[in-house]
């Protein structure tokens, strides 16, 4: 089984984009000097339905051509259930995620199916689950106040916690270049892959994020605790939305897989966020790392750093943190993590909360 080496940085290198026409469903692509395919409904089988709610839904799914190499694959769909406005923006996602680059922290999408409803967008299969459930279980405390991680490996894991911050901030940092979003980022909207590696999904070309964000207002109990004031109490949104929503994540990495604001009401969130009480600093997180998470939410959005100065930030960070831990390794050799396969197949849920 494949683990991510500890103190070992994943650096991330760009790459080629795809010109494929949205609606060629098997035309050849270039990544680098390599030929694949890109998946149509003739090569994917539905298995069955993952859980969730709302009106994106998941389907588990076996490729069954074998000019493939690869078993399954997810399939993302919207719902009987979803408004006229709801399909044809999901056909309209489609037709520009099927074009956008690949990049190491995002969710590489395999193909489309645009010519018969139910629309659908293929996704590869993460098969070591959300980063919110890989964090309370290798990393929560238990009710008795032990801990999975020895007391001698603290440095490591928040290294380890760093590099999962480093990685969410590139993802971003590349969708906010390729106009993008991602409505109510959280710890559940990025998956684990066998390097350790977190990516990202469910974001939304900037034209159709507002609408996105709009579903998630009205859902009966919406994500306020990751969403930012002026999202929340006026329906505004835009990059530096997301800057807010990534500040959270952080505060989720930090916490282990804390979920923000547990145990309030909506009503009650809101009240914290008029009166500017955001959340405490995590006993993992070091003095640096939070002051950028209170820069993230700042009340006044011009004033929130873009996601290029809190990469360098946050890189800087851990450019620290590796060079103390790669001296003491000198000594004392690498530490590792394993990483389990989450056998609930509940990796792709709509439900932030």
């Amino acid at each position: 089984m494949s683990s991510r080496e500890l103190p070992a940085v994943i650096q991330t290198e760009s790459v080629a984009a795809s010109n494929i026409g949205p609606d060629t469903q098997r035309e050849i692509f270039h990544n680098n000097t390599n030929e694949r395919r890109r998946l149509c409904a003739d090569d994917v089988q539905l298995s069955y339905q993952l859980p969730g709610k709302g009106t994106v839904i998941y389907w588990m799914a076996t490729v069954s051509s074998s000019n493939f190499n690869m078993n399954k694959v997810i399939a993302k769909s919207v719902s009987e259930n979803a408004r006229m406005k709801e399909a044809m923006n999901f056909r309209a996602l489609a037709k520009n995620v099927i074009t956008l680059s690949r990049h190491p922290n995002i969710v590489d999408v395999l193909g489309v199916s645009l010519e018969d409803v139910p629309y659908l967008i293929y996704l590869e299969y993460i098969e070591y689950g959300t980063l919110k459930d890989f964090l309370m279980k290798n990393y929560q405390q238990s009710s008795t106040g032990s801990s999975n991680q020895d007391d001698s490996t603290d440095s490591d894991k928040i290294l380890q916690l760093t590099i999962f911050a480093v990685d969410i901030c590139q993802g971003m940092l590349f969708l906010d270049k390729q106009s993008y979003r991602h409505p109510a980022l959280s710890a559940r909207k990025a998956l684990i892959n066998s390097r350790g590696q977190c990516k990202l999904y469910d974001f939304w070309p900037v034209e159709l994020a507002n609408d996105a964000v709009n579903q998630l207002l009205e859902q009966k109990i919406p994500p306020i605790a990751w969403l930012p004031p002026e999202t929340v109490f006026i329906g505004q949104y835009s990059e530096k939305s997301d800057i807010w929503s990534f500040g959270v994540v952080v505060w989720e990495i930090f916490s282990l897989g804390e979920t923000p604001f547990g145990g309030l009401t909506c009503a009650e969130i809101e009240d914290k966020l008029r009166r500017k009480q955001y959340l405490e600093q995590p006993r993992s997180c070091a003095g640096g790392i939070f002051g950028a998470m209170l820069s993230m939410w700042n009340p006044s959005v011009d004033k929130r750093p873009s996601f290029s100065n809190l990469h360098m930030t946050l890189q800087a960070f851990l450019n620290d943190m590796n060079k103390t831990i790669i001296e003491r390794y000198a000594e004392e050799g690498p530490n590792y993590f394993s990483l389990e396969v989450d056998s609930s197949n509940d990796v792709y849920i709509e439900n932030v909360n």
